[in-house]
């Protein structure tokens, strides 16, 4: 489930604080706390953070390029997939269209995770979003459709895996498919719906 608070602070804040917002930023990202194994593989990121030498979006990319963001959403995924929860974890909202799905798609197939990543982080909705010193968080704009506000209602409660590795929300109800039990199934064809 996607962090719904806004956690700020500034370049002055104090360890506790950017512990704080570790914890936020795992919240998140990883859709939960690490492990004490994972833990120690983060180790010199965290120190680095909470020492001031790295900033939020420094401390999003190297994460999101961590054995621990790779094997839990990249690695177990369809690209559309991941794509889908990678737009939730560093834009706090889901994907507006195929055309951005298609998009994301090509830079991570030519360029890979890193450069797809980078361009989430690094893009001026995400500055305008949460500028340099907010953690990323679930955030509610306006939608296009119904279907659109539909798809980011059920990304942002969503828990990894809960649907599914396969296909993301834009396309599973477009499919009819029944997402919700961790795997897609055909939903059942009604007569009425066959004469209509």
């Amino acid at each position: 489930m996607a962090l719904q608070t806004r956690i700020t602070a500034n370049q002055q804040a104090s360890a506790e604080e950017r512990s704080l917002m570790i914890k936020q930023i795992y919240q998140q990202v990883l859709e939960r706390q690490p492990y004490l194994a994972e833990r120690r593989k983060l180790a010199e990121l965290e120190t680095s953070f909470i020492k001031g030498k790295i900033g939020i979006r420094h401390f999003l990319k190297t994460l999101a390029l961590c054995p621990v963001y790779l094997e839990r959403f990249y690695e177990n995924s369809s690209n559309l997939k991941f794509i889908e929860n990678a737009f939730k974890h560093f834009l706090g909202r889901s994907p507006q269209n195929e055309e951005e799905m298609r998009g994301s798609d090509e830079l991570l197939i030519r360029q890979g995770v890193g450069a797809m990543i980078s361009a989430l982080v690094d893009s001026e909705e995400y500055r305008h979003a949460f500028g340099s010193f907010t953690v990323p968080y679930w955030r509610k704009d306006k939608h296009e459709s119904p279907s659109a506000y539909l798809e980011n209602q059920l990304l942002g409660k969503e828990h990894a895996g809960q649907r599914g590795w396969g296909v993301p929300t834009l396309y599973w109800h477009e499919l009819d498919l029944d997402c919700y039990a961790g795997h897609c199934r055909p939903v059942r064809v009604s007569y009425s719906r066959l004469r209509s």
